[in-house]
């Protein structure tokens, strides 16, 4: 059954459910992400109380919803030094389990890659996944991202290595 969900940007209202939405990733696929639940809890709020406190277009998280209920989110933010500033990144896309595969990650990834694009006018947007993470690279893709390098052993969690690939939406 599909959801109707619409998808925006969240706001320093949304922090509590943002947050618990981001630990569940980080609990759900350790893989799939940098950073760990255990720090991620520790010190992450906070963080992420200043990215939604402010209103720049070039650092913010957009999130999913179905029926007033935080279900996908995914970050985006430019780079700031003046000679990377051509360049954005996506981050941390992430959908409940039991709202995959209605399209919701594929429309909050085209609405990141938009802002990155339309917004941001950025050139190259870029975006890190789990190396084995077959689905995500497949959505990334579709989107005409290239996978330009992989970092072996980029993670390390409970003894086991992960890999990581790096690919590149290049825009003009």
């Amino acid at each position: 059954m599909e959801s109707r969900y619409h998808i925006r940007r969240l706001v320093i209202d949304d922090l509590e459910t943002y947050f618990a939405l981001r630990l569940e990733s980080l609990e759900n696929a350790p893989a799939n992400f940098m950073t760990s639940y255990r720090e991620e809890k520790s010190s992450g709020i906070l963080h992420y109380q200043n990215l939604l406190s402010h209103k720049t277009t070039d650092n913010l998280i957009l999130g999913a919803y179905v029926t007033n209920k935080l279900i996908g989110i995914v970050g985006i933010y430019q780079e700031h030094m003046l000679k990377a500033r051509h360049k954005s990144n996506i981050w941390g896309l992430y959908v409940k389990p039991s709202f995959r595969h209605q399209g919701i990650g594929k429309a909050l990834l085209n609405d990141a890659v938009l802002h990155a694009t339309h917004v941001l006018k950025s050139v190259i947007v870029n975006i890190t996944v789990e190396a084995t993470n077959m689905t995500a690279k497949k959505l990334y893709e579709s989107f005409g991202f290239q996978e330009w390098g992989k970092e072996p052993c980029a993670m390390q969690i409970e003894g086991q290595f992960f890999d990581e690939c790096h690919m590149s939406l290049l825009v003009q």
